[in-house]
């Protein structure tokens, strides 16, 4: 109460030192109560209230129906790979022009080569096309119709291609794994076309992304990672890429896939049976103590031979891009090789220790 407003009387003081307690008993009780509502929830382990929060600050509308189609849309941020007092450089056995191996969760570098020079990153944009489609797909169940202009630039330019024909309406569902697995041109720009109308459109969503995740020297003038000097990256941003995209569950699901079956068509009147670039070139368990998950390769003949990979060793998941090797089987023998040697103190691959096995 304003002191001005006070009379000096010894009884009008007794009624406002009154008034004042049950005013402060009054707000007392009504904070109490809006305590207790606001613990509730949580008490009961409702998180509804921090979901609405995170929709919202996230851009995400209502109309949450078909997210459960999608995968997780909202990933949460990467640490950026970065070295340390433990950070060894690879040997000259590695045959390649750059490479960096990570911890997935912590962002140490755990060995590297050039991990911020330029390279041309080849079909391992497709990783990044995964991730934009998936997060902007509407629903995995949408039809995208192939046309032939999708098809005689990628016929044109040699690139691999799931086998898709014009007139196809492959599900988003197969593009994705279309792009992923056989490393498909044609399923990319489908792909594309869904997501952002065109390729130009598309590669600029992708620059977007880049820099919301922080990538600090990569730039995408199409979407499959044929051949452009406008088109760069490095090992660290594209294994940041990859640790981004393995937060998510759909994307992860897509890069640890080893066979998809597309539906038939006038040319594969069986169906088409996608294999993983990948995994038809390792098992994952070649070495004791090191399981590789997944990953995407990649070639041009400026780019070389790439692989990038991600695999659980002493309970950590590590991320291990190679670029510019001189072999598809040198990129897969080094793969096995560094994160045994590196991760967990192992030996080398050896071709000759291991007898193909029947899948």
């Amino acid at each position: 109460m304003n002191k001005e407003r006070e009379t000096g009387t010894a009884h009008k003081f007794r009624l406002s030192g009154t008034a004042v307690s049950i005013f402060v008993l009054i707000i007392s009780g009504i904070a109490a109560v809006f305590y207790g509502c606001s613990i509730v929830p949580a008490a009961l382990g409702g998180e509804q209230p921090t979901a609405e929060l995170s929709a919202a600050g996230s851009g995400q509308t209502g109309d949450t129906a078909d997210q459960s189609d999608k995968g997780n849309t909202a990933v949460p941020f990467v640490i950026y790979p970065h070295r340390s007092e433990s950070t060894k450089e690879f040997s000259d056995d590695l045959d390649a022009e750059a490479a960096v191996l990570f911890n997935a969760s912590t962002g140490e570098i755990v060995a590297a080569k050039n991990e911020e020079a330029p390279i041309f990153p080849a079909s391992l944009t497709k990783v990044m096309t995964l991730i934009v489609t998936v997060e902007n797909a509407r629903s995995l169940s949408d039809t995208v119709g192939i046309t032939q202009d999708m098809i005689d630039p990628m016929v044109a330019a040699d690139a691999s291609r799931c086998g898709f024909m014009p007139g196809d309406t492959p599900t988003v569902e197969d593009l994705l794994y279309g792009m992923i697995l056989a490393s498909g041109a044609d399923a990319t720009l489908a792909a594309a076309k869904y997501t952002a109308g065109s390729e130009t459109a598309m590669a600029a969503m992708m620059n977007r992304k880049a820099k919301e995740i922080g990538l600090h020297d990569t730039y995408f003038t199409n979407v499959t990672g044929l051949h452009s000097d406008q088109h760069y990256s490095t090992v660290s941003d594209m294994g940041t890429i990859l640790a981004y995209a393995i937060q998510d569950e759909l994307c992860r699901k897509i890069l640890s896939t080893e066979y998809y079956e597309l539906d038939a068509n006038e040319i594969c009147p069986d169906g088409i049976e996608l294999h993983s670039t990948l995994k038809s070139r390792m098992y994952g368990d070649e070495m004791p103590g090191v399981l590789v998950l997944g990953g995407k390769t990649g070639y041009t003949d400026k780019a070389k031979c790439c692989v990038e990979s991600f695999a659980e060793a002493d309970g950590e998941t590590y991320i291990l891009v190679i670029a510019g090797a001189t072999t598809n089987w040198n990129a897969v023998y080094d793969t096995l090789s560094s994160y045994s040697v590196y991760c967990i103190g192992g030996e080398s691959y050896e071709p000759s220790r291991y007898k193909k096995r029947e899948k």
